[in-house]
């Protein structure tokens, strides 16, 4: 009897830790999944030095599509006066302002 008890409570302890497993896995798979989509969008970052700025365009399927549209930002900057221009194309998620989405303001 004592040892139908002790193989049973073996089994239910296990089945336990095999539950958690499963369920720590899946939420961290949950959790870089929701991490990979932010960091998958491609931006143009354009800073100027005169005067002092930072902008985003974006977000962009792929680098290409970034690259295509960057020479028209960095003009439109030119354009509205700044110089001293410094561009990049990245993946990011950006968190500073302005941010640019096809000549929209996003604030």
């Amino acid at each position: 009897m004592w040892l139908n008890n002790s193989r049973g409570l073996f089994t239910l302890t296990m089945l336990s830790v095999i539950l958690f497993v499963i369920y720590f896995t899946a939420i961290c798979l949950l959790l870089d999944s929701l991490h990979s989509e932010q960091q998958s969008s491609w931006w143009i970052r354009i800073t100027s030095y005169s005067p002092d700025g930072v902008y985003y365009f974006g977000p962009f399927d792929s680098w290409d599509e970034a690259e295509s549209k960057q020479t028209e930002y960095i003009e439109t900057i030119k354009y509205e006066g700044a110089a001293a221009i410094i561009s990049q194309i990245k993946q990011c998620q950006p968190q500073q302002l302005p941010v640019y989405q096809d000549n929209l303001y996003a604030y």
